[in-house]
């Protein structure tokens, strides 16, 4: 295996998919930063299932150790996740047998390909794409996506699996007491938004949806945000809510291993993204039977379809505000509605189903 930034989403996916039962005659030999890493693998995976070896520094360093590694071991396949990985994988296996398999965590956008630069990008990724032996999405959406910008590669080596959750985690999860722990009025609604602080998941659309719910004087009781994100632009982020007057009715909490309890401890998720490969927060909150209100962004909109959740206009805060105040409105109802659909969102997104069809793609690929 290898990749180049197994940050939340690609630890997750380890976390999640290789821990399964379906996996447990395999041995994996990851190449990829540490940065805690082999803590996390120790922690969460079954002992000796993953044998991590320090990614060196430097794209053409990377290649030299991949290739160094598939000459001199007896390995079956070899998995990298993340373009960025995938791409420098599949150059590093120039000329050699081992079958390659690449899962997409991202999806692509036209900005990214613009100018000659951007056209010329297109052309060596495309090359590389079409050599590989098999490239896995994790939704329909996102194999559209890539077919879309790839139309290149084969419709056989493309292979959409929808992602999954430990739902029976999210299922069994107590609440925090978040109006405690803040000092908040039992009266005051809570939304909760649990996105990293970047441009792509839209914390500032909630930001100004919160404004207009304040400036007009939309609901009886102001409603309050609990954040849970870190990193990116959090301290811009919530600079720009400071400027508005809002700095009172946002409330960073600290990083928690326990996701099922804040989720919830919230009445409504606010997921207001502009693109995911896969909206594994709406799953997880679907499957804690929690309300929550996302946009119609590809790899999001096909996690919330036939699902009681209210679905905004991707980047439109007026759409965003308008369900919002809809389910504030209504949250007696809205979240029986989501307490009755949660024995189906246990089911449709539980992570055995996923890990089953990836393990059955190892066999039919070796």
């Amino acid at each position: 295996m290898t990749a180049l930034q197994p940050g939340g989403g690609i630890r997750t996916f380890f976390r999640y998919v290789f821990g399964q039962n379906c996996f447990s005659d395999c041995q994996f030999t990851l190449i990829a930063p540490d940065a805690g890493l082999s803590d996390y693998l120790d922690e969460f995976l079954p002992s000796g299932r993953f044998r991590l070896i320090t990614a060196e520094q430097g794209y053409s360093r990377f290649v030299r150790q991949i290739r160094c590694l598939l000459r001199r071991g007896d390995f079956d396949l070899i998995h990298s996740h993340g373009f960025s990985a995938g791409l420098l994988t599949e150059i590093g296996r120039t000329g050699l047998r081992t079958p390659h398999l690449m899962t997409a965590h991202d999806v692509f956008l036209s900005a990214q390909f613009s100018g000659v630069k951007g056209h010329v990008t297109k052309a060596a990724m495309s090359l590389l794409f079409t050599r590989m032996t098999a490239i896995h999405t994790v939704t329909e959406d996102a194999k559209n996506n890539l077919k879309s910008f790839f139309p290149r590669v084969r419709e056989e080596r493309l292979h959409g699996i929808l992602h999954g959750v430990d739902t029976e985690y999210f299922q069994e999860g107590r609440a925090r007491n978040l109006r405690s722990e803040f000092g908040l009025d039992e009266s005051i609604p809570l939304i909760g938004f649990f996105g990293r602080f970047m441009s792509q998941k839209g914390f500032r659309l909630l930001v100004d949806t919160i404004e207009q719910i304040r400036s007009r004087q939309l609901l009886g009781s102001m409603p309050h945000v609990i954040t849970f994100g870190w990193g990116g632009f959090i301290r811009e982020d919530y600079q720009y809510l400071q400027e508005k007057g809002l700095g009172s009715y946002f409330h960073q909490a600290e990083q928690t291993n326990d996701m099922a309890a804040a989720l919830k401890g919230v009445d409504l998720v606010a997921m207001p993204s502009r693109w995911e490969a896969c909206g594994l927060l709406a799953m997880e909150a679907l499957a804690s039977g929690v309300p929550i209100v996302g946009s119609d962004c590809v790899g999001l909109r096909e996690v919330l379809e036939g699902t009681p959740a209210r679905i905004s206009r991707n980047g439109d805060s007026e759409s965003l505000l308008d369900h919002i105040l809809a389910d504030l409105n209504e949250l007696p109802q809205r979240k029986e509605a989501f307490l009755e659909y949660q024995a189906e969102a246990v089911e449709r997104f539980s992570i055995h189903r996923p890990a089953t069809k990836l393990r059955n793609l190892y066999n039919d690929i070796v």
